[in-house]
């Protein structure tokens, strides 16, 4: 989730899991690592780590905690390069190895990964944005009236934060529904061999590398067909999916003004025209 200052794009990306946490009879862990130094990570892990050993049960360990359900991570584009390393060999293997004075743990750590940050303040690793299955931009508003329901329904939330949310209650619990539902259908849904051959298509004149875009495309169109209560994939389906897919995917020239997701669109519709 990339947005510019002030655009609520880490806001938005912490409440656009909400819905999660309730369509699973299982609780869905959930955590969120705020933006801190690396040094400042270190010490607060192994201290932790260590008053943990003491007592000969280190779960502390925030890869840990997060196994089986969300990982946020604010400014993830500002991450150390070492923790950027610990994230790309569990999200390979599903499994985190810490291995400190002496001692060498390995626990579960499989976990959906979510993060937000500023592109003006640092590049993301490549081979960590590779691992973001989806790339969603956070734009400012433009429309008055718009703009002016933000700040209205922020002051409303700033004077009685409970009534505000429970105002959003019944609508949060039809998202969850609709989630669950989503789910439970997921595995029915059918995609046309015609249309696989138009994404890897779209994918190979982008001149993507290698094949995760084309497997995450194929995924969101079939997740969001579910979400939409058909077994089917339409085009439609993958339009407003591929964007997200394959924007971050792109080699970048220094001299292209056009966003990339606008260059998916188009070769998007020259292909599937």
């Amino acid at each position: 989730m990339a947005g510019l200052l002030g655009t609520s794009s880490s806001s938005t990306a912490i409440f656009v899991s909400r819905p999660l946490y309730s369509t699973s009879k299982s609780s869905i862990p959930s955590l969120s690592l705020p933006f801190v130094p690396a040094e400042s990570w270190k010490k607060v892990i192994w201290r932790g780590w260590r008053v943990q050993l003491k007592k000969g049960r280190p779960r502390s360990l925030p890869l840990k905690k997060a196994n089986r359900g969300i990982l946020y991570l604010d400014e993830v584009n500002l991450l150390d390069d070492h923790l950027v390393d610990v994230l790309l060999d569990s999200a390979a293997s599903g499994w985190n190895t810490v291995e400190r004075e002496g001692i060498s743990i390995s626990h579960p750590a499989r976990f959906i990964l979510i993060g937000s940050g500023n592109p003006e303040e640092g590049e993301l690793r490549p081979q960590l944005l590779d691992r973001f299955g989806m790339h969603a931009q956070v734009g400012t508003v433009r429309d008055a009236e718009l703009r002016v329901k933000i700040v209205e329904e922020r002051a409303r939330f700033d004077k009685n934060p409970k009534e505000f949310r429970d105002s959003y209650k019944t609508e949060q619990e039809k998202h969850q529904e609709q989630i669950s539902s989503a789910k439970s259908n997921l595995s029915a849904v059918q995609i046309d061999h015609e249309l696989c051959v138009k994404i890897s298509k779209v994918c190979a004149e982008l001149n993507v590398d290698g094949l995760r875009g084309d497997i995450v495309t194929n995924r969101a169109a079939k997740a969001l067909a579910a979400l939409k209560g058909r077994d089917t994939v339409t085009a439609e389906d993958i339009a407003a999916v591929i964007p997200n897919c394959l924007r971050h995917r792109l080699r970048k020239d220094p001299l292209e003004s056009i966003d990339s997701g606008l260059l998916v669109i188009e070769k998007f519709y020259e292909v599937f025209s």
